[in-house]
């Protein structure tokens, strides 16, 4: 790969962290709504004003942003598919007619709630309004050999939402509550970012258009819990409760997805979540494990 890297959603909970990793041997530019700190403005919404000029065709546009709350989707249709689907979908056309590639970041929730397990090959049937948008702009460019489809599973690191609440409950002494079921197969952020690089940097080496970038194991709320629990938050206590069907309209109890294709990226098998946890907390090194 010779092109440059551009990382649209810059700021976000994954974008962030890829910007950071990708600029190691890359020329990488970033976008964000604002366009402040050196990065390149871009409002979904809006796709028109971006300066394509800037995009070349070696260059490889990796799409992260998107509004993703599963209840402001379901009760903010008209507007989260402003940015999601009519947004997003324009820029990737004008991307493509320039001859760059794009790696779109999908969700594991197009599958649909599934026991059990499945690889890239399944059929989908999204499971929400979120899902219904992903999905619909995938159909539009799967038939082009310049846009892949990362789908993602539970995303961890000690930003997302879940681990500060555990961590927060752990520091005031209080106990977690923990909804069940809410099965996924967790991966690492890291993963996601080194994974996603060397899709970039290895195009040509794999033909899929669909990856799934999910960990070798589906785990509960509570198995997560508990690997976090017995590696850096001794102290944590936690209680189960059921969220109630109005909980599961937008959000699967179950998918049980895997992917042959995903260690192949990383050159190894994707890590556990106790692994993933002491690097994380800053117990063990990347390197260490």
């Amino acid at each position: 790969m010779a092109g440059r890297l551009f990382v649209i959603g810059a700021t976000g909970y994954i974008g962030k962290a890829l910007l950071a990793t990708a600029r190691a041997g890359n020329e990488v530019l970033g976008t964000s709504t604002s366009g402040a700190d050196g990065l390149l403005a871009l409002r979904l919404e809006e796709p028109g004003d971006f300066e394509y000029e800037r995009i070349q065709p070696a260059d490889v546009v990796m799409v992260t942003a998107a509004i993703s709350a599963p209840d402001i989707c379901a009760n903010e249709p008209e507007r989260v598919r402003s940015v999601n689907v009519t947004g997003t979908s324009a820029f990737i056309e004008k991307v493509i007619a320039r001859g760059a590639r794009v790696i779109f970041f999908s969700s594991d929730t197009v599958y649909g709630e599934r026991d059990s397990s499945f690889d890239e090959h399944a059929t989908c049937d999204p499971a929400g309004e979120y899902a219904g948008m992903k999905h619909e702009v995938e159909k539009q460019f799967l038939n082009s050999p310049l846009f892949k489809t990362i789908r993602l599973s539970y995303v961890f690191s000690k930003d997302d939402k879940f681990t500060r609440y555990l961590a927060a409950c752990a520091e005031r002494d209080e106990e977690a509550e923990l909804f069940q079921p809410f099965d996924r197969a967790v991966i690492h952020r890291n993963d996601v970012v080194h994974a996603t690089v060397a899709l970039a940097r290895r195009w040509e080496a794999f033909p899929q258009s669909v990856i799934n970038f999910g960990g070798a194991k589906v785990l509960g709320k509570v198995d997560m819990a508990q690997a976090i629990k017995e590696t850096v938050l001794p102290n944590l206590k936690f209680r189960v409760s059921s969220p109630g069907e109005a909980f599961f309209k937008n959000r699967p109890r179950v998918i049980n997805m895997q992917s042959p294709v995903l260690p192949l990226l990383l050159g190894r098998p994707a890590r556990a979540l106790g692994e993933a946890a002491l690097i994380e907390f800053g117990k063990k090194s990347e390197v260490e494990l």
